[in-house]
């Protein structure tokens, strides 16, 4: 049974939610703008995304209630203007939720060469992350990564591990591409939450959701649309998917450093619990993108009042 929205779950926050466009995101930011929150909506498609904020705010009754930032968060110069925005409109934020997402039948490289699916799940939470790290700080410091049951096994059922000889997915199946990047941001999140164990961070599977990212996919790859459309009757609705990412950015208690299956805390792939290749790819991250920064503060210095796990 999921939480009820009916009221808030907290006072109101300064939520950064990433990937708004449709689907979860959307159901997101709505249920969220009705609870009180005041929200930095951030996504690529610039009329989709102001369309979101103006519900949001029609629904709130309140013309303020949401900002849509338009940014392109698979470069990290998008991300930086993304950034720049954000700390002009406030000077703090309680929440991120990083939740853009790629399905992608054919390899897409992005603008500084990285393979879609890693610069989308992986670099890009890393990159946001860091660059709001002082905002955070000074807010409540909850970051929140939408993962996937796919981090387990492809839609194929082949069981999902890094390949670091090829995490750039040059031998190409969009199946493990999606899948690995997953991994890879799970990776992320326990290993951030070793280093900076001040903030609360979480990750969070929202369901199998029938969302215009599947959908597109399968549009364009038969074999998807075929198990696409076997699954169909089972799958959530976008709405149901929204609501254990707004649940997660704004409940008072949640686990510390979890992998959570909607509501509930649950144990990840073996894979995703391996320090040995979070430390890794950490450091490749970092010969990528530049360290995060601030660098971790000693146990008990720093973070203000934010909430532990």
């Amino acid at each position: 049974m999921s939480p009820s929205s009916a009221a808030p779950q907290s006072r109101p926050r300064t939520v950064v939610l990433v990937g708004v466009s449709s689907g979860i995101g959307r159901h997101a930011a709505l249920r969220l703008g009705r609870q009180g929150h005041r929200l930095l909506l951030v996504g690529r498609d610039s009329r989709r995304g102001e369309s979101v904020a103006a519900a949001v705010n029609a629904r709130a009754g309140d013309p303020r209630r949401a900002v849509f930032i338009a940014g392109d968060v698979s470069t990290r110069a998008g991300i930086e203007a993304v950034v720049e925005r954000v700390t002009a409109l406030t000077d703090r934020v309680d929440t991120l939720l990083n939740n853009a997402g790629v399905m992608l039948p054919g390899r897409q490289i992005t603008a500084e060469g990285h393979e879609m699916h890693f610069a989308v799940h992986h670099l890009a939470p890393w990159t946001m992350t860091g660059l709001l790290l002082p905002l955070l700080e000074r807010g409540d410091g909850r970051i929140v990564n939408t993962g996937s049951e796919g981090h387990h096994t492809t839609l194929t059922g082949m069981r999902v591990a890094l390949d670091f000889d090829d995490l750039e997915s040059e031998r190409y199946s969009m199946f493990q591409a999606y899948s690995r990047s997953k991994l890879a941001n799970l990776l992320f999140t326990y290993e951030f939450h070793r280093r900076y164990p001040r903030f609360t961070t979480a990750a969070v599977h929202p369901g199998m959701v029938s969302t215009r990212l599947i959908r597109g996919a399968g549009l364009r790859n038969p074999p998807l649309w075929l198990l696409y459309q076997a699954m169909r009757p089972t799958l959530l609705r976008p709405s149901q998917g929204g609501r254990p990412l707004a649940h997660l950015a704004t409940a008072p208690d949640i686990a510390n450093g979890r992998y959570y299956d909607r509501f509930t805390p649950r144990a990840s792939s073996a894979a995703s619990m391996n320090e040995a290749d979070a430390r890794r790819l950490w450091e490749i991250t970092e010969s990528l993108r530049g360290p995060l920064e601030p660098s971790p503060a000693p146990d008990g210095v720093g973070g203000g009042d934010m909430p532990g796990g």
